[in-house]
């Protein structure tokens, strides 16, 4: 697999833990009816999504820099 085919994939992957932790600490609610997520506008729920998506990355289940960690974690977060 090419660098780049590489990066893309840990990019995605790191997207869709994210998406998971969101929706577990309710920082984002998904729509199964039309696979779609929007967020909760939860300031509180957004602190928790921060702070477990970091403690994954810690624990080395999410892949990248704390950087790319955090834009990921931006990016979900903001729709």
């Amino acid at each position: 697999m090419g660098r780049a085919k590489r990066e893309l994939q840990e990019h995605e992957d790191r997207i869709m833990a994210i998406e998971a932790i969101a929706i577990e600490v309710k920082a984002i609610i998904h729509d199964g009816d039309n696979d779609e997520t929007s967020s909760a506008e939860d300031p509180d729920a957004d602190k928790r999504a921060y702070a477990s998506v970091f403690q994954a990355w810690a624990d080395g289940k999410i892949s990248g820099t704390a950087e790319e960690v955090f834009e990921a974690v931006n990016n979900v977060l903001e729709f």
